[in-house]
């Protein structure tokens, strides 16, 4: 997808529709709906890592993932898309800090489970990606009006599902204009809700002060205004154990840091649904991926042809 070879023009130009008020016996279908069984019924989630049972990507809904620069949020995110299309989910990359070409090769390791596939691994992943991911061909800042029309785009002429920004300081003039994000945020739980998206956006927390980064952040900690956390409708912090590495690259096997994980992922806010808590995970190198424990063997996706 590039921005200069689609005109999006007629989809900047949309604003929101007009609040209709109906009588609470015209949403006796949808009322229904929430009380149906749904064992059988297909659910976008996560599922190489403890987040399969604790966290469900519905329609219509707004995830900020966040954390401290460098703390992985965007490869963890890159897993979270992965696991989407293996389930056949239509998944847009807007990664404005990152090329195409290194955004695909994280997620190429991390299907494989290796840190060097082969050409025909490779040419596998390319074509096995038709019909399921796209990337939005663009680094830099992005402006709000166009990004809205990215995801607009996405969703109603290529029946899109899940469109992930990467990050929210590459759409926002200045991390001071509270402002601007606070429009931006409710701007995509608007569209999220319009067209059944599924909206992933990227975000840091401020500079840590006192233990520094050797605490996990949480939803108070996003850097810029108090209404990012206040209008999404999921919360998830990402958190590297950094002093962990720094004794494993030091080949100082101190037992009890190496027991710990690696990262820690957790759950802050979940509007529609009932989990909130942590979750402790392993990183493996060679694949890039997270992992549920140490013990946990990395064997490569089952990517399946469409």
């Amino acid at each position: 997808m590039i921005e200069d070879a689609t005109d999006f023009r007629a989809y900047m130009a949309r604003t929101e529709p007009a609040a209709k008020v109906r009588k609470a016996a015209d949403f006796a279908e949808e009322l229904d709906a929430e009380f149906a069984p749904r064992s059988g019924s297909k659910k976008s989630r996560m599922f190489s890592t403890k987040l399969r049972d604790a966290i469900e990507f519905r329609p219509g809904e707004v995830t900020v993932w966040a954390g401290f620069n460098g703390h992985r949020k965007s490869m963890f995110t890159g897993q979270v898309a992965l696991d989407l299309c293996v389930q056949r989910e239509r998944a847009l990359l807007i990664s404005l800090e990152m090329l195409p070409g290194k955004t695909l090769a994280r997620m190429l390791r991390q299907s494989t489970a290796t840190d060097w596939p082969s050409r025909e691994q490779r040419d596998g992943f390319k074509d096995w990606t038709n019909g399921r991911l796209w990337l939005f061909d663009h680094i830099g800042r992005l402006n709000p009006p166009l990004c809205l029309a990215v995801c607009r785009y996405f969703a109603e002429e290529l029946h899109g599902r899940h469109v992930f920004i990467d990050s929210l300081m590459k759409v926002c003039q200045s991390e001071e204009s509270m402002d601007e994000q606070k429009q931006l945020v409710g701007d995509l739980c608007d569209v999220a809700e319009e067209t059944g998206l599924h909206v992933h956006l990227v975000a840091h927390c401020r500079k840590p002060g006192g233990a520094g980064e050797d605490n996990p952040p949480s939803k108070y900690d996003i850097r810029g205004s108090a209404s990012i956390s206040d209008q999404a409708h999921n919360i998830i912090t990402v958190w590297q154990n950094k002093v962990k590495r720094a004794e494993r690259e030091k080949a100082n096997p101190d037992t009890d840091k190496m027991a710990k994980p690696d990262a820690l992922v957790t759950i802050e806010k979940q509007r529609n649904g009932e989990f909130e808590g942590r979750f402790g995970l392993w990183f493996h190198d060679a694949s890039l991926r997270f992992c549920d424990d140490r013990m946990t063997a990395v064997e490569p996706y089952v990517l399946e042809a469409a």
